[in-house]
């Protein structure tokens, strides 16, 4: 599988996310999720901490912050027709490009997804939009980090 040098930020990757949820129960993720990159940052020993958030099918409750996938969005990314959520009320913090990436083909039909572990560039405009939604959950301090691989 094809794994690029840096993190392609802005992109959605299959991802064995670890939701908060299940943090205290293990340390690894139960399956493979589509999980959008929304930043990274290089160390001082030139480790790049990247920062991504999970996509599930599973409609956020009351107390949880997530933005629905627009359909058209997710058929683009060739990712099945169920409705689904990018939460931004909680991460996963691992180091590039870490044990837990898996392959992009496993989760979306779109032929460039083979061989590689990026489905899909998500659309810049809806991009920022989760950014915002994903600031504003740190700014009402509901936003749970779970540090993965460093």
């Amino acid at each position: 599988m094809k794994i690029p040098a840096v993190p392609p930020i802005g992109h959605v990757v299959a991802y064995e996310y670890l939701w908060a949820s299940q943090a205290g129960e293990r340390q690894d993720g139960a399956k493979t999720y589509p999980a959008a990159l929304v930043m990274a940052s290089q160390i001082e020993d030139g480790t790049v901490i990247t920062y991504a958030l999970g996509i599930s099918h599973k409609a956020p409750t009351e107390d949880e912050r997530a933005l629905e996938v627009p359909p058209k969005l997710a058929r683009w990314l060739g990712l099945d027709g169920k409705p689904m959520w990018i939460y931004t009320d909680q991460l996963n913090v691992f180091a590039w490009p870490g044990p837990d990436l898996r392959p992009a083909d496993h989760l979306s039909d779109r032929p460039s997804a083979k061989g590689t572990c990026v489905i899909g560039e998500l659309p810049f405009d809806w991009y920022e939009a989760v950014k915002e939604h994903l600031v504003e959950s740190r700014k009402l301090g509901i936003l749970k980090a779970q540090k993965r691989t460093a």
